[in-house]
């Protein structure tokens, strides 16, 4: 014990003396113990983030910039190494659902897109083929 505390000791004043003392360690000067989880899916900045040991779903959303206007939160994921949940978070936000879950470090989390979303880049696509196809014809008639 004594020699891990000797080494941690060394460690910052190695930092310290070569000027980056800016940098910090998460959960040091707070004392907030952080974990990794993954956020993906329909939330505006997918990614790995770190939020506090003992934080819900709703801190792992919101940790991604919050959900898109086309999640469907009626059905999100929480996946783990050994398990997963399906949770419905549109009846937490209308004071009917369970209460949210708990995250553990490494949870990830997937936010699916609502059913008829693929309908409208379907028929996106489609026109913008149409518009193409109507560009090659009319430069070819001429």
């Amino acid at each position: 014990m004594r020699r891990v505390a000797l080494l941690v000791l060394a460690a910052v004043a190695a930092v310290s003396a070569s000027g980056l003392e800016r940098y910090t360690v998460p959960g040091v000067e707070t004392d907030q113990v952080l974990m990794s989880i993954h956020v993906w899916g329909e939330v505006r900045s997918p990614g790995t983030y770190l939020v506090p040991v003992g934080a819900d779903l709703i801190a792992g959303i919101s940790a991604a910039g919050g959900p898109t206007s086309v999640a469907r939160l009626s059905d999100v994921r929480i996946v783990y190494a050994d398990s997963d949940l399906e949770y419905d978070l549109d009846r937490f936000l209308d004071a009917e659902g369970d209460p949210v879950p708990v995250l553990r470090p490494g949870a990830t989390i997937h936010v699916p897109t609502r059913g008829f979303e693929w309908w409208k880049e379907a028929i996106d696509f489609s026109y913008k083929i149409i518009v193409a196809v109507n560009l090659i014809w009319i430069m070819s008639e001429r």
